[in-house]
């Protein structure tokens, strides 16, 4: 888990850093995430949850200080075409069946760079 490797780390010096980074970015993600939502044949609502509880749990298991996570237009668009007329239960489902899935892909190692 690498935030127990970069926790004992971390300063006051990091934490005005991160939130200065974190405001930025959460100006430009929620518009956005309320937009995908819209896009996805969802309430806005749910564009807000998706931005914000991958964020949480990367901060625990990510090992990428530098990326991004969250909805995209692609996602919204496929999302949207599985869901017509089905309702935002089916939504939450494919999301939590996609979840799944990656986390048996990491299990298993599947996808990962390996360079030898």
């Amino acid at each position: 888990i690498p935030i127990l490797k970069w926790g004992p780390e971390y300063n006051s010096k990091k934490l005005l850093s991160d939130t200065i980074a974190g405001f930025t970015v959460g100006l430009t993600v929620m518009p956005q995430a309320l937009a995908y939502a819209t896009l996805g044949g969802l309430e806005p609502q749910y564009g807000l949850y998706s931005a914000f509880a991958g964020c949480f749990v990367y901060t625990i298991f990510g090992s990428i200080k530098d990326i991004t996570i969250g909805p995209t237009a692609l996602m919204a668009l496929m999302t949207y075409q599985q869901i017509v007329g089905r309702g935002t239960d089916y939504a939450i489902l494919l999301c939590f069946l996609s979840g799944i899935v990656q986390m048996i892909m990491a299990i298993l190692h599947l996808g990962k760079y390996h360079q030898d």
